[in-house]
């Protein structure tokens, strides 16, 4: 599939991953999308761009989510590729988890998506076809520590692209899941520990197994493998080798299980957060 003169609709546009792959989608001639919640952000980042509709949305509302897709589709004709990126991350100690923090985690991470992808459906099948790229979390086989709402709720979303993968084969929509790994971004996440930083779970001392996995990659490159992934679509792919093996090492549990406690150890030192005995 070219990118040339595709309408893609990125989530998450504002930032990290999103805005990087808002840029090279466009770069690359394609029609884009932008979609976030912060209006003036996501205004900036057009001024760059050429064929780029800007729509502020918060996709924890179905009535955004619908909005989103009718308003993509009157301004451009047609939605070839919808990619679901944006993700609410919520840090907090997972015995103080609220209801609420896991309500907005999973009301946004996968209902949002669940909903855009529904609203969707029929209008790339009304155009011969289409193609879902849903950005995932390997997190949830590591179990990140501290960040439950997150995982848990990737977790959920990881399902609901494997069962529309299965449901959808032979169809002309391509479902494709993509795994990025842990992310450099300028925007901080929500905490309920008081302020983190991006190395919160990654200190020196850790092997290097542990030290690779809390590494943040680039959201640059990313980008590019969407676009790659997108002009040629596949079940599953993978950032690097290393998110890979780390998808890998989570079915082993030993080793899972080692490199998260290290994880947790380091978050505990870095916060001050009480040890179970």
């Amino acid at each position: 599939m070219g990118i040339l003169d595709k309408v893609v609709i990125i989530t998450g546009a504002s930032g990290g991953i999103g805005k990087a792959a808002a840029l090279a989608f466009n770069k690359a001639g394609a029609k884009t999308v932008l979609v976030a919640r912060r209006a003036e952000v996501l205004g900036e980042i057009a001024s760059t761009m050429k064929d780029t509709l800007v729509l502020p949305a918060d996709l924890s509302s179905e009535e955004d989510c619908r909005m989103v897709i009718s308003q993509a589709v009157s301004s451009f004709g047609r939605v070839d590729i919808l990619i679901n990126n944006a993700a609410s991350i919520i840090v907090s100690a997972s015995e103080d988890v609220s209801r609420e923090d896991l309500m907005k985690a999973f009301t946004t991470n996968l209902l949002g998506p669940v909903t855009l992808t529904q609203a969707v459906i029929p209008h790339m099948l009304g155009r011969g076809g289409g193609h879902i790229i849903n950005v995932g979390s390997p997190g949830f086989m590591m179990g990140i520590p501290f960040y439950a709402p997150y995982v848990c709720s990737k977790a959920a979303f990881s399902a609901w692209t494997r069962t529309i993968q299965a449901e959808w084969e032979g169809s002309s929509i391509r479902v494709s899941e993509y795994f990025p790994g842990y992310i450099k971004t300028n925007s901080k996440p929500e905490s309920r520990l008081g302020e983190v930083e991006q190395d919160f779970l990654m200190n020196s001392k850790q092997n290097f197994i542990t030290r690779l996995f809390a590494k943040p990659k680039d959201p640059h490159d990313v980008a590019r493998h969407l676009v790659a992934l997108a002009m040629k679509p596949r079940t599953l792919m993978y950032s690097d080798f290393g998110t890979m093996l780390g998808a890998f090492i989570s079915n082993i549990s030993p080793f899972r299980l080692s490199i998260a406690i290290q994880m947790a150890d380091t978050a505990r030192k870095k916060k001050n957060l009480r040890m179970f005995n």
